[in-house]
Order: C-alpha cells, then sequence, then structure tokens
C-alpha cells in the first residue's frame, strides 16, 4: 500500500486545499489537516468528502472524543440520540462524549469540516481505510475492503449500538439558533450563534468553553478587505485556521503567505501571527485549544446581531486581563513555516 503524506508535526504551516494524507473509509474521502501531533494533542481537524449515501453511518458512541461538524457543501443528516436535522453549509453540529450519534450525505456531493478533541481519534481513517491519491470521490461502486473497519473501530473504541433507530429529521427551529451555554449536544442554525464586532471583522462563536467542557473553542471570524489583526501570541493556545473563502494574508513568524478557500494554517502555541483580508470579503473558522487565547474575540464590547463590518480597521486591541494574548508587534522571528503546496 503506498503510504499516504505526512503532516509537519507540532509546527507552524500551510496546507494547500486537497493536499495532505487522505483516505477512503467506505466511499468517503477523509482528508486529515491536523492530527494529535499538530495540535499537541489538543484536537484533529479533517475534511470529508462524500456522495450521496445509500445510508448512515453505524450508530455509535466515544466514551471521550467531542465530534463536531461544519456543512461547506450539500447536505448533511447528522443523528444525535432521538433527534436529527438536516444540515446545509453553514449549519454546525456538536456532540459531546457519551451520546450516540451518526451522519450520511443526502445530496449528490456533500463536504464538512470536522473537528474531534482530544486529538488521536482521526487515526481512525487511516486504520480503517486505504490511502487515496485522488483529490475527487471514487467512481459508483468502487468496491471496499471492510477488513479492517472492526479492528479499527475496537482500537479507537467506537461503542456502536444494537438495533438503532435512525428518527426522521426536523427542520432548524428556534432552538438551534442559540448556544446551550452548558455541556450538552446541539444543532446550530448556519449565522446563528453569540457575534462580536472586533477591528474590522466579526466572530460568530459555534462552540465555547461552556459547551465543551473547557477543551475547546470554534467560531467563524469574517470581515472586509482591509480589514487587518496585529501579531499576536498565544503562551499557550493552539490555533487552527480553515479558509472557507475569500483571500487572507496570514503573516507567521513575519513570512506572509496568501491562503484561500480550502487552504489551512496551523499555529502552534508560541507563534507570531497577523492577518489581513486582500479580497473583498473573506471568513474562516477558527478552532483553539489548550489555553483561552482564542476567545479574545469575545473580549470586544460590541456584541452585534447583524453582518455590517463597520469597525475601524487600524489601531490597537486591548486583550482583556487574563487572556492569553500578547501583542506583538515587533514580530522580531524570522522563522521559515513548513508548508505543502
Amino acid at each position: 500500500m503506498t503510504d499516504a503524506p505526512r503532516l509537519p508535526g507540532n509546527t507552524p504551516y500551510v496546507l494547500r486545499d486537497g493536499t495532505g494524507p487522505a483516505h477512503l473509509v467506505a466511499g468517503q474521502v477523509i482528508r486529515t489537516l491536523a492530527g494529535v501531533e499538530e495540535t499537541a494533542g489538543g484536537f484533529g481537524a479533517v475534511i470529508c468528502d462524500a456522495p450521496l449515501d445509500r445510508g448512515p453511518i453505524p450508530m455509535h458512541w466515544h466514551e471521550r472524543e467531542h465530534d463536531t461538524w461544519y456543512c461547506t457543501r450539500g447536505r448533511l443528516q447528522v443523528w444525535c440520540g432521538d433527534t436529527s436535522r438536516v444540515l446545509t453549509p453553514g449549519d454546525f453540529a456538536y456532540v459531546r462524549p457519551g451520546d450516540t450519534h451518526s451522519y450520511r450525505s443526502v445530496a449528490p456531493r456533500t463536504r464538512f469540516f470536522g473537528i474531534v478533541a482530544p486529538g488521536g481519534w482521526e487515526e481512525f481513517f487511516v486504520d480503517a481505510g486505504e490511502v487515496w491519491g485522488m483529490t475527487g470521490l471514487p467512481e459508483d461502486g468502487r468496491p471496499f475492503d471492510f477488513s479492517r473497519m472492526g479492528p479499527a473501530m475496537g482500537k479507537h473504541r467506537i461503542m456502536r449500538v444494537e438495533a438503532p433507530t435512525y428518527a426522521n429529521a426536523a427542520p432548524m427551529g428556534d432552538a438551534d439558533r442559540a448556544l446551550p451555554d452548558d455541556h450538552r449536544s446541539y444543532f446550530l442554525d448556519a449565522g446563528y450563534g453569540a457575534r462580536h464586532r472586533l477591528h474590522g471583522h466579526l466572530s460568530t462563536r459555534l462552540l465555547g468553553s461552556a459547551e465543551s467542557n473547557d477543551l475547546f473553542d470554534m467560531r467563524v471570524i469574517e470581515g472586509g478587505r482591509g480589514a487587518t489583526l496585529p501579531t499576536i501570541r498565544h503562551a499557550t493556545t493552539h490555533l487552527f485556521l480553515y479558509l472557507l473563502d475569500g483571500t487572507l494574508e496570514v503573516t507567521i513568524d513575519g513570512e506572509a503567505h496568501i491562503v484561500t478557500g480550502g487552504d489551512a494554517v496551523n499555529l502552534p502555541a508560541g507563534t507570531a501571527y497577523a492577518t489581513r483580508i486582500v479580497g473583498g470579503t473573506a471568513r474562516w473558522l477558527a478552532t483553539s485549544s489548550g489555553g483561552n487565547g482564542g476567545t479574545f474575540w469575545d473580549s470586544a464590547d460590541t456584541i452585534t446581531d447583524g453582518f455590517a463590518h463597520v469597525d475601524a480597521f487600524g489601531g490597537s486591541l486591548s486583550p482583556a486581563a487574563g487572556l492569553d494574548v500578547t501583542m506583538d508587534a515587533a514580530a522580531s522571528s524570522r522563522t521559515n513555516p513548513a508548508r505543502f503546496s
């Protein structure tokens, strides 16, 4: 079997769209963007491309892993216990450890970004699947060797549910338009979540410390051309960015990189980084763990329900006391981050 490309470990890197290790698992292509080594154990980050599935994956649960789905293309039906929703682009789902869950693509091609925390479980796809060297989906009817699936499920402690019931999907409603602010599974309708306006950007929180039991944080960041984040560092917080659309300049330890939709950026604790939107608009997912540095977006006084980018682009940020954020305008380090292209 041909070996998949390897990620560079716990170092800053830019991963271009369609690159990095990919595995075919029962007709779905899972591309690993970051794993336990890259995030210092915090989480694994994957992109999943799926065709129209004949049925849902087996209903199961995890003892310690937290699962997330952020739909970027198509339609994805997600089950949690006796509830189900069909996610469309921008919709989000979170399942805490111990809750039974499943998912199924219900469109000809569906894509979602997923975080599994803590890190390590992303290796299930390596153990269960086969290396996939193409960027598209397999041809219809392509056989898959299921002999590795059972051992991989045992190794990664995937607890399968016997005689499961798959509930019909209900439409997104009022209950899916706010974070629960406690540790429970939930669905979140596109565009909803706690939103703050800061430094020419909008931050919409998808999942915070209350929901994840202080394990990790996820949010959508967006803004218009010229919105700039000055150079900052986090002492213990690991940050991972996934570009949804637009064009963003990310400066990593003094070296500038232009990233576009589908690219990913790994920023370990201690890395000096800055961002500047160079397209008309840009949106990205920001996931953090290991500290509260990712929550500085919530320190702004401006809470908004709207999507107007009205803050001044320049000026300085003033992180709240106790946040793992250090302003680093000098950015004296000039290391060259590892990257795929």
